[in-house]
């Protein structure tokens, strides 16, 4: 996805982009320092904004599948804004090379963009005596990774964990089955159907060698992504916040349903976490929406309103 190609957004950082809401809470990025980009208010009345807050997010924080266009997330984005006017939207873009090239230390620097910007939402909410209410969308594999890696981030930047209040974690985590990771590869990268698929069998054969000599099976992205989003270092008490939401379908072809079913059932083992789990029968990967949008939409609100409350789950 080209630089800066994400209508109604401004690019923050590499992968990193904002949309304002409605209201002057949302804030503007000011000149870099030797530290990295910080961010100030848009006017004087952004204080008197949080005061007034209702019962939206603060943020909307989206970490979109690996290789998705622009006209795709838009459909995910629009339908946000129209939910939420006054929510700031703070969207992360996933590249194939997250996955299989880059390095953790190079993934968790070009997030300080997006951890800047929310250091400074947490400390605007705090000065007003508010807690951070925070919804995280994830899609995919690639988004629940980059979702993974803006934790650290943040963890590593303020000591703390990131202040969720709900997640949605949709098509996702699944486990590393190298026929789908071959099929997702030829998904993502811009290239001919016929050449894609080669290519992905070529580049994650060599990346599933190495990664499986050098640094363990379990240390697979895909692996440590689905450890991870049961991290509560990560995520703080209850790993995700108040509430957190699996879609997912029984004809996904990149990710299977049993393998996030599975996840779920781990997140209640481990963490005692309750989670609603929403599972389509004929929708494909991270499409779920379609043809189902009423549903979805609901499902999406349902767990907004329970990861509100104060953090008290489902079961509150």
């Amino acid at each position: 996805m080209a630089q800066g190609s994400i209508p109604g957004f401004l690019l923050l950082g590499e992968s990193v982009y904002l949309k304002a809401g409605m209201d002057d809470f949302a804030l503007e990025p000011s000149p870099s320092s030797a530290s990295g980009p910080s961010f100030s208010y848009a006017s004087s009345t952004s204080l008197s904004a949080a005061q007034q807050r209702s019962d939206a997010p603060d943020l909307i924080i989206l970490t979109s599948w690996t290789g998705a266009l622009a006209k795709h997330i838009s459909k995910y984005t629009t339908t946000y804004s129209q939910l939420f006017p006054h929510t700031p939207l703070l969207l992360i873009t996933t590249t194939i090379a997250d996955l299989t090239l880059r390095t953790t230390k190079h993934k968790l620097a070009t997030l300080s963009p997006a951890v800047s910007y929310l250091r400074t939402v947490v400390a605007s909410l705090d000065l007003n005596g508010l807690s951070p209410r925070l919804l995280l969308h994830a899609f995919s594999d690639g988004g629940s990774h980059k979702a993974v890696c803006l934790a650290r981030a943040f963890l590593q930047s303020t000591g703390a964990p990131l202040p969720l209040a709900a997640t949605v974690l949709d098509s996702t985590p699944g486990i590393p089955r190298y026929g789908a990771s071959v099929d997702a590869f030829a998904r993502s990268v811009p290239a001919p159907p016929a050449l894609g698929r080669p290519l992905g069998a070529a580049v994650l054969g060599a990346t599933w060698v190495f990664v499986r000599t050098f640094a363990g099976r379990e240390n697979n992205v895909i692996e440590s992504t689905r450890r991870a989003l049961n991290d509560p270092a990560l995520w703080g008490a209850g790993a995700g916040g108040g509430a957190r939401t699996y879609v997912f379908s029984e004809a996904d072809d990149v990710v299977a349903w049993r393998d996030v079913e599975a996840h779920a059932q781990q997140s209640a083992e481990e963490l005692g976490l309750e989670s609603l789990v929403v599972r389509f029968r004929d929708t494909g990967h991270c499409n779920h929406a379609r043809g189902n949008e009423e549903f979805y939409w609901r499902a999406v609100l349902r767990t907004w309103e329970v990861g509100r409350r104060d953090g008290t789950g489902w079961s509150g």
